[in-house]
């Protein structure tokens, strides 16, 4: 091959390789952790106009692990957080699943710590926005198991518990859960823990069927499996409940327990004054309500004939506070966000596991009865920015290798 044609050849090859080299392509493969509070705060130290405030901010708040107080100067407080707004540190945000979650959500409630001194508002959610990726659908084997088990019943919440039982990974973790939140050996602590483990890591699919399962009107046996799926007597005792100020305060003395909180607030309790909801996405509700289970703020349903919603606590001897502690209480017994989250979802499961033929039950189920949200959802997954394509690493790779090829020959031109 004449030289010269041997030069155009690489050449193009090299060509082709540029837009991958570009400085915004290959960098956005770590771009889920651009944002991250622990590399946001390393940035922040490496600049001494963010430095400085920063080191004064975590003074006026050295225990960050504890309810927030007002400081003694609140005033500079306020000052040096409001400088760090236009920092790396303004807009970072953690992920919900992340290694080192606890010092990244350390890192923000720092920024964040003048939120919550004597106010509900606690600011906004911690967390990066959540895809809520396209729910698997059953197998179909088991939901056949599930239909002939439970014959001789309409209750669906048992159905779910089949469908969970014959699931190796959901009969796992349900079983791990159950064994430390039983009455005979309850541990507590241990209860709260594995609920969070179950409910973060279990398809969302079984989560929701166990959680939002239908029962008929006055269908004690069916609510009663509904009611006991977050063990209850172990995790939040109906006997002497806290007053719903102390839950809140304890609450806030936990950074994961606070971020959830939190969370919840921003997805499940955005009202106008007429008390319509404004802007939420159902699907987005239903994540933060159940990123709050196994936490001191663990939400269950009020009774076993009923589907309504409570947090464990009151507001007897509330004093002077009884307002904001209403406010606190109501934002789950009477929030019509997530009412209607809830209702949407378990009429979804009715309509599914109602069915008597299991090959009704598919991914287009999911999608079109329900949540009108959930298709957003699925058109944001398709077009997150800086997404690399899987194509990308194919053809480096190929350009790469035809480069190493031509090398020994253009050697000798």
């Amino acid at each position: 091959m004449p030289p010269g044609v041997l030069r155009v050849l690489f050449a193009l090859l090299l060509l082709s390789l540029l837009p991958l080299l570009q400085a915004g392509d290959l960098p956005t493969m770590d771009s889920a952790s651009m944002g991250n509070c622990i590399n946001a705060k390393k940035l922040c130290l490496d600049d001494f106009t963010c430095k400085v405030p920063f080191l004064y901010l975590e003074t006026c708040f050295p225990f960050m692990a504890s309810a927030p107080q007002k400081p003694e100067n609140q005033e500079g407080c306020l000052e040096a957080a409001q400088q760090l707004q236009n920092s790396s540190l303004g807009n970072c945000r953690c992920q919900w699943r992340m290694k080192n979650q606890d010092i990244c959500l350390a890192v923000y409630w720092t920024i964040h710590s003048t939120y919550g001194l004597g106010n509900y508002d606690l600011g906004g959610s911690p967390y990066k926005e959540i895809v809520i990726s396209k729910p698997r659908k059953f197998n179909h084997l088991d939901l056949l198991e599930s239909g002939s088990m439970s014959q001789s019943s309409p209750d669906l919440c048992m159905k779910s518990t089949n469908l969970c039982t014959l699931n190796d990974r959901c009969n796992k973790l349900r079983l791990a859960y159950g064994e430390v939140c039983s009455v005979a050996r309850c541990q507590p602590l241990r209860c709260q823990q594995e609920l969070r483990v179950f409910f973060e890591q279990v398809a969302d699919n079984y989560a929701h069927a166990l959680l939002f399962c239908p029962c008929d009107d006055g269908d004690d046996v069916c609510g009663a499996r509904r009611h006991n799926t977050i063990a209850p007597s172990c995790v939040s005792p109906a006997r002497d409940p806290p007053n719903c100020l102390i839950l809140w305060d304890t609450c806030l003395q936990d950074l994961l327990c606070r971020s959830r909180l939190a969370d919840f607030q921003m997805h499940c309790c955005r009202m106008d004054p007429l008390g319509n909801c404004v802007g939420i996405e159902p699907q987005r509700c239903l994540k933060a309500y159940m990123g709050l289970i196994g936490t001191v703020m663990t939400p269950n349903y009020i009774s076993n004939l009923s589907a309504d919603v409570a947090v464990s606590c009151s507001c007897q001897g509330s004093g002077n506070q009884l307002e904001e502690c209403m406010r606190i209480q109501e934002s789950f017994s009477r929030n019509p966000c997530l009412t209607k989250a809830i209702k949407a979802q378990m009429q979804v499961h009715r309509q599914l596991l109602s069915k008597s033929s299991p090959t009704a039950i598919s991914q287009d189920s999911f999608q079109s009865r329900g949540d009108p949200s959930y298709s957003v959802h699925i058109s944001q997954d398709s077009n997150l920015a800086g997404r690399l394509q899987p194509w990308v690493p194919t053809i480096s790779l190929g350009s790469l290798t035809l480069v190493l090829l031509l090398l020994p020959v253009l050697g000798h031109l």
